[in-house]
């Protein structure tokens, strides 16, 4: 008896600490439920091709695997925007879609589904790859491709497709890189100085590949070039010129250009003459290039001027000429009505465009080179006359001999104007011209029976010339049929004087 308040105590004390119990059984059902929610999560957990690959098979097999696909609903798949569903193939949580006969370039994939976990409840999923069966290109630069590197390492440089991995490989060596977005690659191999056969590969991202053998010559040492220098001015028209051109990989190949132009070298590279002679007053170039097999190239580039004379008139003058016969040569110019510029004894270039002038005017050749034809054409001068029908030789602005004339009749007249010396011919025989009076005309050859005389000196003037006649009575007379008669004896005198190139001015 003395035992039962104690007894009531333990049992209430014993039913009031159950209700923890509840508790925590109640928190870890929940975790266990939300465990198990995240846990079965859907998801799409691999695709092949894998987003932003690059394949180059125009018939791939498109894979998703889906975790949860089983308890997915309302699932979804579209390609290139075209619903494929129905198409697409299930096998456990995988899903298959082959493809045939893609286009080049970028294709698209999207997945959806709808799912009843608790925390996705929409599946979402895009992605794209890309298609690429076309064989890279594989262009080398043009020292490359011809065999020729001078790099140390020896470089490969080209183009290829934008992040194609190039690589080389030869003699034991075997190198690569990575092409550029613009498809740009160099890549540094450590052969050997000399020649190597070597294999450039490239591979671009989805595989394709395309391969070159290359013969290629390793020299990075340029060649050595001892060569003669020459005085900045020279008193003489030829110059003697020695060169020593040596490469350590065997010979080089030398090329000298004087003005402009290719000149032939007398002699090995490794000692080589050349001598120019009869230079034209005025300043030169001189460049000689020598090159190895690597592709080294070593230039000397010397200029000078050539200052031989002061008398106009026995020597070629060109720019850079300077003395007493360039300016003989500006009064001259400025006599002919085509220079205004100073007589400054420098051929500048304000000269040489009274030159051309001079040239055009005359029907020469436009090179602003005072030679030959310029010379005779500054030197001497026909004027014709018609109003006294005279021909008139002048030499250095000065008359040196009268002598009288035929000209043509009033129904074939003699044109005026400007014109130059274009032929000079002894004996010449007569053909008939192209005209309505002469139609049944014969050639008539070289004798006293000749309408032309033992002369003939012919002129840019359309079907004029100035020859002999038989015909003495027709001189001092509108007699001939455009041409200019002279008697025998006095065009056989002129002839002597005149040069292809002088001028022919006639007047009325």
């Amino acid at each position: 008896m003395p035992d039962a308040p104690y007894q009531i105590y333990r049992t209430e004390y014993r039913r009031r600490r159950r209700w923890p119990y509840f508790v925590i059984a109640a928190v870890c059902l929940f975790a266990a439920v939300v465990g198990w929610q995240v846990y079965g999560v859907p998801r799409v957990s691999a695709t092949t091709p894998g987003p932003g690959a690059y394949v180059k098979d125009a018939s791939p097999t498109l894979t998703l695997d889906v975790k949860g696909l089983s308890g997915l609903k309302d699932v979804a798949v579209t390609f290139d925007g075209r619903d494929v569903t129905a198409q697409t193939r299930r096998e456990g949580d995988t899903l298959t879609l082959p493809a045939t006969a893609l286009d080049d370039g970028q294709h698209s994939v999207s997945f959806r589904a709808r799912s009843s976990n608790l925390f996705r409840r929409d599946l979402r999923e895009d992605w794209h790859f890309v298609v690429d069966t076309e064989i890279p290109t594989l262009k080398f630069e043009k020292e490359v491709a011809a065999g020729r590197i001078n790099t140390d390492p020896a470089t490969f440089t080209g183009t290829t497709e934008p992040f194609a991995t190039v690589t080389v490989s030869g003699g034991g060596v075997k190198a690569h890189a990575e092409a550029d977005g613009g498809g740009a690659f160099s890549v540094s191999a450590e052969l050997p100085d000399g020649a190597s056969s070597v294999l450039v590969e490239t591979v671009d991202r989805a595989g394709n590949r395309r391969a070159k053998r290359l013969d290629v010559y390793v020299d990075a040492q340029p060649p050595v070039l001892e060569i003669t220098q020459l005085d900045k001015t020279i008193d003489k028209d030829h110059v003697t010129l020695r060169l020593t051109a040596t490469d350590q990989l065997g010979v080089p190949t030398v090329k000298l250009v004087l003005d402009g132009e290719q000149r032939e070298l007398d002699g090995p590279a490794s000692n080589a003459r050349y001598a120019a002679k009869h230079l034209a007053q005025g300043r030169h170039t001189l460049v000689v290039t020598v090159s190895d097999k690597g592709g080294n190239v070593v230039t000397s580039k010397q200029t000078f001027t050539v200052d031989s004379t002061e008398r106009f008139g026995s020597a070629t003058l060109w720019p850079g000429a300077r003395g007493k016969d360039v300016k003989a040569l500006q009064k001259k110019l400025a006599n002919a009505g085509v220079y205004t510029g100073r007589k400054s004894g420098y051929f500048d270039e304000a000269t040489s465009q009274a030159v051309r002038k001079l040239q055009a005017k005359y029907g020469l050749e436009v090179d602003g080179i005072v030679g030959g034809n310029v010379l005779n054409a500054l030197s001497g001068q026909i004027v014709v006359d018609l109003g006294d029908l005279k021909l008139h030789f002048y030499r250095n602005g000065k008359l040196v001999k009268s002598y009288r004339i035929a000209a043509g009749q009033a129904a074939y007249p003699t044109p005026t104007g400007s014109y130059v010396v274009t032929s000079m011919l002894m004996n010449p025989t007569w053909y008939p011209p192209n005209s309505e009076w002469a139609k049944d005309s014969k050639p008539i050859p070289p004798g006293v029976a000749n309408p032309l005389g033992t002369r003939w000196i012919g002129t840019s003037a359309p079907a004029v010339g100035i020859h002999g006649t038989p015909d003495d009575a027709s001189i001092g007379t509108y007699a001939s049929h455009g041409c200019i008669r002279m008697h025998i004896w006095e065009v056989e005198d002129l002839f002597r004087r005149v040069v292809i190139g002088m001028p022919v001015i006639i007047q009325r």
